[in-house]
């Protein structure tokens, strides 16, 4: 099992053959590309994951994090993460898998129908279909928050550090 942190969340990849800490800037140096936090391989697909924690304990801003969610900001910035992350991948020849795209965001006081909004957005935004493309950049794009990660990828897969438990 690979385990890896963001911040204050650790997340436990039980199945994986490998999980990269993509979003690395040693591994960038200098470049400009945006990239997702994380790519986890596994026989059948890469697994983008990008984690926003505006929940994380001490936040200083989380007014800003709303307001960057609601103006369509947030959005546009996972757009371009899922867009840089799949072209880089591309150019290293690491193209041979489908693509999921998870967006984790840990944001209690977001409610369903606003995630389920903001993700229809993200498929927009990037785009996942286009009629001139042979396939789909991604196989699925998804924003989950905490309940329903745990729900997908079991009680165990996540866990607050500062909390101590899963």
């Amino acid at each position: 099992m690979t385990t890896v942190q963001e911040f204050d969340l650790e997340l436990s990849f039980p199945e994986a053959q490998a999980v990269i800490h993509f979003d690395d800037s040693d591994y960038h140096a200098s470049s400009t590309v945006q990239r997702v936090d994380f790519i986890a391989e596994y026989e059948a697909h890469y697994l983008f994951v990008e984690i926003k924690d505006p929940d994380i304990p001490g936040a200083e801003n989380p007014a800003a994090f709303v307001t960057k969610l609601n103006s369509g900001k947030l959005v546009q910035s996972l757009a371009g993460k899922f867009r840089d992350t799949l072209f880089f991948r591309s150019a290293q020849g690491k193209n041979d898998r489908k693509v999921l795209y998870l967006v984790l965001l840990s944001m209690q006081a977001l409610d369903h129908a606003l995630l389920l909004a903001k993700q229809d957005e993200l498929r927009k935004a990037i785009p996942i279909r286009h009629a001139d493309w042979a396939d789909d950049c991604a196989a699925s794009c998804i924003i989950l928050n905490v309940e329903h990660w745990k729900r997908q990828f079991g009680e165990q897969s996540l866990r607050r550090i500062s909390q101590g438990t899963a």
